[in-house]
């Protein structure tokens, strides 16, 4: 046998060896590896659109215009160059049946015990849910639920926001549910009270667009609609009553409506009576001689969730 034929297949065989070791460890370390960060990236991208959701619908309630916001959440990731193969995403909006709301509010104008107009609306409690499908990392989801921001793996959950006491979480809850209470802007002049404008916020359950699935984009719409408006004077002897209830444990309606209208000193023209939370303009004619009626503006906003 001659050395000259027995070097190129050695040379070969050695340079073979050397591929295959190389595509093994590219296979398993690196290429996983690989694939490990960018699933990491896409869960980080993931967050971040669920800190801006947060953000917008704080937005709408705080507007109270018709409003549409629109965040893509990045349902898939881990491709990389050599493994282009995507994990998946799973998103859901869940809301409440409105049965059980966590709170109700229902504001009527009365003329004595005729009713002229009633707005009824309900604070239902929401999720919006991400779960992961196929991730090439670990099982970490976020939910929102009423304005807290949760990491998720499995049935296991806790707060993105860290806090040293478990007291500021109750406060950020609250802060959304008092963001969703009616708001009474009140106009005055010279002691009498000039107009009345009360946006009411109901938190709709989508019943359709409720979920959404796949590798690519998903895009999450958060809607603020004005429905319904009412627009009127309110007459010698009319009166708005607030009535609101509760049926929450962990949530108690504060006294924002009576704070919005505590005044020190009352207006001429109109009575606010804080045991019955009611307005009332007087019967006396002889009062309103030189006062002006005030006007009222009644707004139901629609707040949704949807896909």
């Amino acid at each position: 046998m001659k050395d000259d034929a027995v070097s190129p297949v050695v040379a070969f065989m050695l340079l073979l060896m050397v591929v295959v070791s190389f595509i093994s460890v590219l296979n398993a370390y690196y290429i996983p590896s690989l694939k490990q960060q960018a699933e990491i990236e896409h869960l980080h991208n993931v967050e971040q659109s669920f800190l801006k959701i947060s953000s917008d619908i704080l937005q709408v309630l705080t507007f109270r215009q018709n409003l549409t916001m629109n965040e893509p959440i990045q349902l898939g990731g881990g491709d990389v160059y050599f493994s282009p193969i995507k994990s998946s995403g799973y998103l859901e909006v869940n809301t409440s049946l409105q049965n059980n709301p966590l709170y109700s509010i229902n504001i009527e104008v009365k003329n004595k015990e005729d009713i002229i107009y009633s707005q009824y609306s309900e604070i239902n409690r929401s999720k919006i849910i991400f779960r992961p499908i196929g991730n090439f990392w670990i099982n970490q989801g976020y939910e929102w639920e009423d304005g807290i921001i949760h990491v998720t793996k499995g049935n296991r959950k806790t707060s993105l926001k860290y806090s040293d006491t478990d007291e500021k979480l109750p406060i950020d809850r609250n802060n959304y549910y008092n963001m969703s209470l009616p708001r009474i802007q009140l106009s005055e002049y010279q002691n009498n009270l000039t107009n009345i404008v009360i946006d009411i916020v109901n938190i709709e359950n989508p019943l359709q667009k409720r979920s959404y699935s796949g590798n690519g984009y998903g895009s999450l719409i958060v809607d603020l609609k004005k429905v319904k408006q009412y627009s009127a004077p309110l007459n010698i002897g009319e009166k708005i009553i607030f009535d609101y209830s509760n049926s929450a444990d962990d949530y108690r309606v504060g006294s924002t409506i009576n704070e919005t209208f505590y005044r020190s000193v009352p207006w001429t023209n109109a009575n606010w009576d804080d045991n019955t939370l009611t307005l009332t303009v007087p019967n006396d004619p002889i009062l309103l001689v030189d006062n002006k009626i005030p006007d009222l503006k009644m707004n139901l906003w629609n707040l949704s969730f949807h896909f």
